[in-house]
C-alpha cells in the first residue's frame, strides 16, 4: 500500500493521478509492478546477451581456426605422402618395368592420383617416361616427351642444388600433352604438382632426375571432403548459411574451392564477371581457371602476407550492404599456411595457403534464440507476478467482498436495512457510509416507483389501443380487393386476390401452390365462396393423411357389399361434392393408382364406386394444392405428367408472410381476436416492442406460425398485455387452433394439424376402462384413430368388435366424433378432458 501511495503522489500531472487513484487495488497493483518487472528483465537480457555473444563469437573464432588449421594439415600430409612414395622409387633399381610397377602399385594401394612418372638422365641412359590417365599407363618415347610443355627436361636445374633424401616441389601448373585422349574439358592439358628427386648410381655418383606428379584436382576433393557431412572435422550449425573455403599458392592466386558435398572436382566457369571468391574464376596465363582478388581486397592481401610468413590465425570480414553501408553480420576467415618439407631436417617451405570461411550467423541466430528465451521468460514471470497479485488483492480486498457479501443478502431478502460492519480501512468505510445513503434514498422512492409502474401500464394500454390504428392506417394506404376469408392488404395480397377472384370467376379446375401454412385451404375457400359454386357443398381432403385404399374409398365411395366391412353404401367425396367445389391438399403424396383413378375423372367426369361397374357422371370443381413443385416430382417419376397438366389449368402462387411482413399488424389482431374469443381473453393486447419482434422474424412455418405464436401468447400471458418475453419465436412446441372437418351427417369434428409435445397422466379422464386409458394418450396425440389403429395401440390380439365397443362408448360420451363407413370410418377428438383443458 505505501508503494501504491507513493506511486500516487510522484505521478506528474494531476489528471494521471487521479486516475490512478481510481482504479481497483489490483489493478494498481499490476500497471506498478508488470512493467517494472518487464523493464528490468530487458536491461538484464541485453546485458547477458551483449557478454554471451562476444564469448559466443570468440568461440566461432577459435573453432574457424582449428578447422582451418586440421585442413591445411590434410594438404601437408598428402604432399609429404607423394613425397614418401617419390624417395621410395628412387632407392629402387631404375629400369622401364621397375617404374611401372611403382606407378601401378601406388596408384592401386593409397589411391593417389598420380600423372607422370619419369626419369631424367643427366648422361647416356635411357629417358623414361609413364603417363597415367583414366585408368590406365602408357609409356611416352622419347620423341614425344620433348614435345610436353612444360618440357620435364627443364628439372635438372632445378633440382641440381639438391641433396640425397631432398624433394623438390612445383607450383600447380597446367600441363598440355600433344598426344593422348581429351579430357573432360575438350583439351590435352592436365593440372598437377611436380615433385622430384635426384638419382645416384652404384659409385654414389649423381645419375638424374626422378619425377612424379600428382593431379592437383585432389586438393579440391580435400576440401570437399571437409566441408562434408560425413567428415568428422564437419562443424554442424543449427543456423543458416553457406561456408566454403579455397587455396591459394603463394603468389596469391586462387586455385581451388571447396564443394558442397564428396562429389568429384568441376572446373568453375571462367568468365572475368563471375570474379567472386564463392569459386568464379578468371583467367591468368598458364593456368586457365585461377584468378587474383584486386588491390582494393586489403583483407586478402593481409592474409596473403600472414600465410607467407608461415602464420595462422582469422580475420573478421564485413560485407557491404545497400547503398554500400556495412552489413550488421560480420562472419570470419580463418587462414593457414601449406608447408612442405623439403628435407627430414631443414624448415619446410610454405607451398600455399587455405582459407575457411564461415557465413553460418551463428552469433546472429544466437541473438534471436536470446530474444525468444527472454521472451518466455518475461512472459513467465509477468504470469508469476500477475498470480501473486491477484493473491495478495485478495487478501487486501477481503473487507470489500464482506461488504458485498451484505448487499447480496439484502438484494435476495428485499429487506431495506443500514448496513453495521467493523471499520477496517477508510476506503471500506467511505463505501460502507454509500451504501447506507442509497438504502436511505431507495426508502424514499418507493412511492415514486409506484407511480411510474401505474404510468407504464397506462402507457402499455395505449400501445394496445395504437394496433388498432396502425391497421386501419395500413388499410387505408394499400387498398385491396375486399375477400372476407383473406386478410392483409398490399401488392403481394392485391395480387393474390386477384388471382382468386379470376379463379372464381370460370369454372376450371385450380392448382395452387404454396409453402406450408401459407393459406392454400383459405384460398380455396374463397375461390369457392366467390364462384357460381357458392351454393354447392365444398369438401376437403387431405391425401397426405389416408393410405391409398382409404384415400380411394374417400374419393370414389363403394356399395354395399363390396368388402367385409361394407355394410352400407358410400358416396364419395366427388359425389358428395356433387354441383360444388372438391378441394385436394398435398395431391404431389397422392401414390400412383391414386394419380392414375384421379386421371380418369378428371378427363371423363366419370367416377365408378367401389364394388359397381356403373359409371356415374359428377359434376364437380376440383381444386388442388401443393407446398412441392410437381415438375421436379415428374423428373424424379413420382408424378404423372398428364394428371399435372390437367390439374394446371389455372395455378396460384400462395406468397409466404415474409413476403409481405407490412401485414403482420394485421393478421396479429385477427388473431388476437380470435384467441381471446377462445379462450375468454378478448381484452388482451400486445406491445409495440412485441409486435416489433415478430416484424423482424423471418417466419419458417409462415402465417400458421404466426397464428400459434399469438395464440400461446395469449394462452401463457398472466396480464393483460403481451410483452417481447411473451413471444417464444423458432423451436417452441406450437399450440394450433384446431381444424373442423365436415361429416357425412353435416357435424363437425376436431382435427388438429399438428399433436402437441406430451400428454401428461392428468390429461386422461378416470373413468375409462384399461384399454381405452391405454390409447387416449395416443388419441390426443394424434386426435384422432381408427379401429385398426386402436386395436395396434392396445394390443394383446384385441377383437375387432372389442375395439367397435371400446371406440363406440367414447363417441356417446363426447369425447369422439365418427365420420365416414366402412374402411374410411375414422373417429375424431370432439373435445378435451376436463383436465386436459
Amino acid at each position: 500500500m505505501g508503494i501504491v501511495r507513493y506511486l500516487c503522489g510522484q505521478l506528474p500531472f494531476p489528471l494521471i493521478r487521479h486516475r490512478f487513484r481510481t482504479w481497483r487495488l489490483r489493478t494498481k497493483l499490476l500497471v506498478a509492478l508488470i512493467p517494472s518487472v518487464v523493464i528490468i528483465l530487458i536491461i538484464t537480457g541485453y546485458i547477458t546477451a551483449w557478454f554471451s555473444l562476444r564469448f559466443l563469437n570468440d568461440a566461432v573464432k577459435r573453432s574457424l581456426e582449428i578447422q582451418t588449421v586440421s585442413v591445411a594439415r590434410e594438404f601437408e600430409v598428402f604432399l609429404k605422402q607423394c613425397k614418401e612414395d617419390l624417395l621410395i622409387i628412387a632407392e629402387g633399381p631404375i629400369a622401364r618395368q621397375a617404374l611401372r610397377r611403382h606407378l601401378e602399385s601406388r596408384r592401386t594401394i593409397s589411391g593417389r592420383p598420380y600423372r607422370e612418372l619419369a626419369y631424367i638422365s643427366e648422361g647416356e641412359s635411357e629417358n623414361i617416361f609413364f603417363k597415367a590417365a583414366e585408368g590406365h599407363i602408357s609409356y611416352v618415347q622419347a620423341k614425344d616427351v620433348a614435345k610436353i610443355s612444360p618440357s620435364p627436361f627443364l628439372l635438372s636445374d632445378s633440382v641440381r642444388e639438391l641433396k640425397g633424401g631432398e624433394v623438390w616441389i612445383s607450383d600447380i601448373i597446367e600441363v598440355v600433352y600433344p598426344f593422348g585422349e581429351q579430357n573432360r574439358a575438350g583439351t590435352k592439358a592436365a593440372t598437377i604438382i611436380r615433385f622430384a628427386a635426384p638419382c645416384y648410381d652404384e659409385n654414389n655418383s649423381r645419375a638424374g632426375v626422378l619425377l612424379l606428379s600428382v593431379d592437383a584436382h585432389h586438393l579440391a576433393k580435400i576440401f570437399s571432403q571437409f566441408n562434408s557431412p560425413l567428415s568428422p572435422e564437419f562443424a554442424r550449425t543449427v543456423s543458416p548459411g553457406s561456408r566454403y573455403g579455397y587455396f591459394f599458392d603463394k603468389a596469391g592466386w586462387i586455385l581451388f574451392h571447396s564443394e558442397k558435398t564428396t562429389g568429384a572436382f568441376q572446373e568453375p566457369p571462367a568468365e572475368p564477371a563471375l570474379a567472386e571468391i564463392n569459386g568464379a574464376m578468371v583467367k591468368r596465363g598458364g593456368l586457365g581457371y585461377a584468378f587474383r582478388p584486386g588491390s582494393a581486397d586489403k583483407n586478402y592481401w593481409k592474409i596473403l602476407e600472414q600465410v607467407r610468413g608461415g602464420r595462422h590465425g582469422s580475420i573478421k570480414m564485413i560485407d557491404l550492404g545497400d547503398y554500400g553501408r556495412p552489413s550488421r553480420n560480420p562472419h570470419w576467415h580463418g587462414y593457414a599456411p601449406i608447408r612442405f618439407g623439403v628435407s627430414s631436417e631443414g624448415k619446410p617451405v610454405v607451398f600455399g595457403g587455405v582459407v575457411l570461411c564461415d557465413r553460418s550467423n551463428l552469433t546472429l541466430w544466437a541473438g534471436y534464440k536470446q530474444i525468444d528465451v527472454m521472451f518466455l521468460v518475461t512472459v513467465s514471470t509477468t504470469i508469476i507476478i500477475s498470480i501473486l497479485i491477484f493473491g495478495l488483492s485478495r487478501i487486501i480486498t477481503r473487507p470489500i467482498l464482506d461488504l458485498s457479501a451484505v448487499v447480496n443478502h439484502i438484494q435476495k431478502t428485499g429487506k431495506l436495512q443500514e448496513i453495521t460492519l467493523p471499520e477496517y480501512d477508510d476506503e471500506t468505510s467511505g463505501l460502507q457510509r454509500a451504501i447506507n445513503n442509497m438504502i436511505i434514498t431507495l426508502k424514499k422512492q418507493m412511492e415514486e416507483i409506484r407511480l411510474k409502474d401505474e404510468r407504464i401500464q397506462k402507457e402499455s394500454e395505449r400501445e394496445t389501443a395504437r394496433l388498432g390504428e396502425e391497421v386501419n392506417a395500413l388499410r387505408k394506404r394499400l387498398e385491396s380487393h375486399e375477400i372476407e376469408e383473406i386478410v392483409g392488404f398490399g401488392p403481394v395480397m392485391d395480387s393474390l386476390k386477384a388471382n382468386i377472384l379470376r379463379a372464381a370467376s370460370v369454372d376450371a379446375d385450380v392448382l395452387i401452390i404454396g409453402e406450408t401454412g401459407s393459406g392454400k385451404q383459405l384460398a380455396a375457400e374463397a375461390i369457392h365462396k366467390h364462384s357460381s359454386r357458392s351454393q354447392g357443398p365444398f369438401i376437403s381432403i387431405n391425401c397426405g393423411a389416408l393410405d391409398e385404399n382409404l384415400l380411394l374409398d374417400t374419393l370414389f365411395g363403394h356399395v354395399k357389399g363390396a368388402f367385409t366391412e361394407a355394410r352400407g353404401d358410400r358416396k364419395g367425396a366427388f359425389l358428395t361434392a356433387e354441383g360444388g367445389t372438391l378441394f385436394l391438399d398435398e395431391i404431389g403424396t397422392a401414390s400412383p393408382r391414386v394419380q392414375l383413378a384421379l386421371l380418369r375423372a378428371i378427363s371423363m367426369r366419370n367416377i365408378k364406386r367401389l364394388g359397381s361397374d356403373a359409371e356415374i357422371h359428377v359434376n364437380v370443381r376440383l381444386i388442388t394444392a401443393t407446398n412441392v413443385e410437381l415438375s421436379k416430382l415428374i423428373k424424379q417419376g413420382l408424378f404423372r405428367e398428364d394428371l399435372y397438366y390437367r390439374l394446371e389449368v389455372i395455378t396460384i402462387h400462395t406468397p409466404s408472410l415474409r413476403n409481405h411482413k407490412e401485414n403482420i399488424p394485421v393478421l396479429v389482431k385477427d388473431f388476437l381476436n380470435q384467441a381471446g374469443r377462445l379462450m375468454n381473453k378478448e381484452d388482451v393486447g400486445i406491445t409495440k416492442g412485441a409486435l416489433e419482434k415478430m416484424k423482424n422474424y423471418h417466419w419458417p412455418g409462415n402465417i400458421r406460425e404466426l397464428m400459434n405464436c399469438v395464440t400461446r401468447a395469449v394462452a401463457m400471458v398472466d396480464g393483460k398485455l403481451i410483452h417481447v418475453d411473451d413471444i417464444e419465436l423458432g423451436g417452441e412446441e406450437p399450440v394450433r387452433f384446431p381444424e373442423k372437418t365436415v361429416a357425412e351427417d353435416g357435424s363437425q369434428a376436431v382435427r388438429p394439424s399438428e399433436p402437441p409435445a406430451h400428454v401428461s397422466d392428468a390429461m386422461i379422464p378416470l373413468d375409462l376402462n384399461t384399454r381405452q386409458k391405454k390409447a387416449f394418450p395416443f388419441i390426443l396425440q394424434k386426435k384422432e384413430i381408427t379401429r385398426s389403429e386402436y386395436q395396434d395401440v392396445v394390443g394383446n390380439s384385441l377383437p375387432s368388435r372389442t375395439a367397435l365397443y371400446d371406440l363406440s362408448d367414447l363417441v356417446k360420451r363426447g369425447f369422439l366424433k365418427k365420420t365416414g363407413r366402412g374402411p374410411a370410418t375414422r373417429y375424431y377428438l370432439a373435445k378435451l378432458p376436463d383436465s386436459a383443458e
